[in-house]
């Protein structure tokens, strides 16, 4: 017996029959189908059975399957679902998504890399910053032992900026001291006595004025006291020392015969030592002072000899006691010049020969070129392997032909 489904015209419900089959396994409802006509009354009173399991031996792709599951689906009353179609752009936006999500982790790992590789980095940083700081205190620390040795080995505290300073203050209390001089002088006679003081300026001076002009006689008068003083900051000068003669042999025979001159300097320094230290008040250079302070006092009295009685009629001696402070502040300075571990020396300027170089030298009425007529203030210079303008020295020049002609337009 076959289970079937029987679907009656009149009666819109289901029951399952038994039907008997015939020999040949048809059932014969099926027979009986056969033999009525399609169009006929009777085969559509008829009752339709439908076999159930003839549907699984139908292929999917066939016309009568797809049929079969259509009857099925109307008699169970349930619609089967279409098939899931995939939009192009959405698989490609998921396998975009896919790939971002891939150089997320990626990026990840590599920004957990970088942060260790940070970490490193900064421990190694402050390990650096740690040496370079002790680094840095032990190369203070050799500074300081090393300008403290220069310092002990130096007739003077002073270094190179210290005597710049005083320089300076010594070429200002010259000039105060003139002007105060001058002020009070007699034109006509200032001039004739400071035509003396010089035989190879003689014309030049003439060629300034007749009397002088105030300021040419401030200018001359700087001049002749410098032109003192400076003898006290040469090289090869000490005052008060009684053997300076041997010194200057013993000092040239080490330049002849030592390339780095590093012994001359060394006995230079230290002779600048001894004098400072133990002859400040000897006799030897209390002579050389008196010696300094006669030569310059005498010559300003020629010039100017209203200081000579103003000192006679004063118990103060202001005039001398100026002069006196300034071949001891001048002797001072040559000391300290002598103790340094470099040459410091005013630099030789030859007057009606020289020319004018801005990089030694300020004329007096600013000029930029010309020949050195006059070499008020000496430029003041360090030697070594180049040479070093320490101060400039102050000169007046004959104005050359660009100057007229600048000077004329």
């Amino acid at each position: 017996m076959t289970e079937v489904l029987e679907k009656r015209t009149d009666k819109p419900h289901l029951s399952t029959v038994s039907v008997p089959t015939t020999t040949d396994g048809r059932s014969r409802s099926n027979n009986k189908q056969q033999d009525t006509a399609p169009n006929s009354p009777e085969s559509m009173e008829d009752v339709t059975y439908v076999s159930l399991s003839s549907q699984s031996n139908l292929t999917p792709t066939s016309p009568q399957s797809n049929s079969s599951s259509k009857r099925l689906s109307a008699l169970t009353g349930t619609a089967q679902a279409p098939p899931k179609v995939v939009d192009p752009q959405v698989a490609n936006l998921k396998a975009q998504l896919a790939r971002q999500h891939q150089v997320l982790e990626q990026l990840e790992v590599e920004r957990s890399q970088y942060h260790l590789d940070i970490q490193s980095l900064n421990t190694r940083l402050d390990q650096i910053h740690s040496k370079i700081k002790q680094r840095s205190e032990a190369r203070r620390q050799l500074e300081m032992n090393y300008h403290e040795h220069l310092q002990s080995i130096r007739a003077t505290p002073d270094d190179l900026t210290t005597i710049t300073h005083k320089l300076q203050d010594l070429k200002k209390n010259i000039r105060e001291l003139a002007e105060d001089l001058v002020a009070q002088a007699d034109p006509v006679e200032a001039t004739s006595a400071l035509r003396t003081f010089w035989l190879n300026l003689h014309d030049r001076i003439q060629r300034l004025g007749n009397p002088l002009p105030r300021h040419r006689l401030c200018m001359l008068t700087e001049k002749f006291m410098m032109d003192v003083l400076v003898q006290n900051m040469n090289l090869n000068v000490f005052p008060g020392l009684s053997i300076l003669a041997p010194y200057n042999d013993v000092a040239l025979w080490l330049e002849r015969h030592d390339d780095t001159t590093t012994f001359a300097t060394r006995l230079r320094q230290e002779i600048a030592l001894v004098m400072t230290t133990t002859t400040s008040n000897t006799a030897a250079h209390q002579a050389a002072v008196h010696a300094n302070w006669t030569f310059l006092y005498g010559g300003l009295s020629k010039a100017y000899p209203f200081i000579y009685h103003f000192d006679k009629q004063h118990d103060n001696h202001q005039y001398a006691h100026k002069v006196q402070g300034l071949v001891e502040q001048a002797m001072a300075l040559g000391f300290a010049m002598k103790g340094q571990e470099v040459d410091v020396a005013a630099a030789e300027t030859l007057e009606q020969v020289q020319v004018f170089d801005q990089a030694l030298m300020v004329d007096e009425d600013g000029q930029t070129d010309g020949i050195v007529d006059f070499c008020i203030y000496p430029p003041f210079v360090v030697y070594g392997s180049s040479v070093v303008t320490l101060e400039k020295g102050r000169v007046l020049c004959t104005a050359s032909q660009k100057s007229d002609a600048r000077i004329a337009g």
